[in-house]
């Protein structure tokens, strides 16, 4: 009941916010605001939905594929949460050059997984686009969470739905999910359910009265490992039948929650945190007692958790880490060769 009062008190938020999000796509749209283009092609990828879309992973397996076929890669982010301001060049495509603090935890973990891009943090997406261009020779521009981002012009508009959640939204920010209208989709150019391996028939067609000519497509979640934080512990274990106690600070937190259990833990206990948390000392400790208290043999986090991990040399219960991976397949990746202008250095 408090909970339901709290919303009604939260709609004229969400309605002022729906109306500064319409007017500033209709001045983009009239081209009041103006839309840069760089010299290069740019592939978006966004969400229309707050959070626990899979985003990150996405931007990985998109990168990958694109580097293995020739290309110059680079990748721009605001990075969000960083605690740093200005434009941060996490990775050169040689080295990581700065920390999860400096870069925010998920520039930090794309250029973990994708060592061989160009990772820039910088809220002037132009800016990070030029510089990717001009100092590292990019060929290709990933743009990490610029579906709402107007300014910079893009060859290809990508927007990932959690398979899991119901098409018919209806609320904006703060009261629903919504970061903008679904009329946004007109917008998009392919439409993604992701965690999924089919795309569900109903959610498309409703999704797609709202934009007849997009796309969709699915890309299945896998399991990539299971990897041990520390090197004193062995990588590439197994929780089945064992204890754990599950940890995270992401959008969605069911999503990490059914993926431990199909790992088939013994016990299974978890503890939530808000998105991009980072954790303190205090914090790890209260886990690693809880666990123990609980009979448990592992804490287990994820990739984007474990980067926001305080520094710590040994601890009485080892900790895990779930890696996850999306699976891109043939329908899409052509298709995405398909919507891209030609490129000279490029094997398709």
């Amino acid at each position: 009941m408090l909970l339901n009062s709290l919303k009604w008190l939260l709609f004229p938020l969400s309605g002022i916010y729906s109306l500064v999000t319409f007017i500033r796509n209709l001045l983009y749209d009239l081209g009041f605001f103006k839309i840069i283009k760089v010299s290069v092609p740019v592939i978006a990828v966004g969400n229309i939905t707050a959070g626990g879309t899979g985003k990150t992973p996405f931007v990985i397996a998109l990168a990958k594929f694109l580097s293995e076929r020739g290309l110059r890669v680079g990748i721009i982010t605001r990075g969000y949460r960083r605690q740093s301001r200005g434009q941060v060049v996490v990775s050169d495509g040689k080295q990581i050059l700065s920390n999860p603090r400096q870069a925010g935890d998920e520039p930090y973990l794309i250029a973990q997984n994708v060592p061989n891009v160009i990772v820039i943090a910088d809220t002037d997406r132009i800016a990070a686009a030029r510089t990717a261009i001009e100092k590292y020779a990019c060929e290709m521009i990933i743009a990490d969470d610029a579906f709402q981002h107007r300014r910079l012009a893009r060859d290809l508009n990508i927007v990932l739905w959690d398979a899991q959640m119901p098409a018919k939204q209806r609320h904006l920010l703060p009261v629903g999910r919504l970061r903008e209208s679904l009329p946004g989709l007109r917008r998009a150019d392919f439409l993604v359910f992701s965690r999924s391996d089919e795309v569900d028939k109903k959610q498309k067609l409703f999704l797609n009265k709202y934009n007849p000519r997009m796309s969709f497509f699915n890309a299945p979640l896998v399991i990539s490992a299971l990897d041990a934080l520390t090197a004193e512990n062995d990588s590439s274990v197994s929780i089945a039948g064992k204890n754990a106690l599950g940890f995270c600070g992401l959008g969605n937190h069911v999503q990490f929650e059914n993926t431990v259990r199909q790992l088939r833990p013994g016990k299974d206990i978890f503890r939530r945190f808000p998105d991009h948390h980072r954790y303190t000392f205090a914090e790890l400790h209260d886990l690693i007692t809880i666990g123990r208290n609980n009979n448990c043999d592992c804490l287990l986090t994820t990739e984007k958790d474990a980067v926001n991990l305080p520094e710590f040399e040994s601890q009485t219960l080892p900790i895990l880490v779930l890696k996850i991976k999306f699976e891109l397949d043939e329908k899409i990746r052509a298709a995405i060769l398909r919507n891209l202008p030609p490129l000279t250095n490029f094997t398709a």
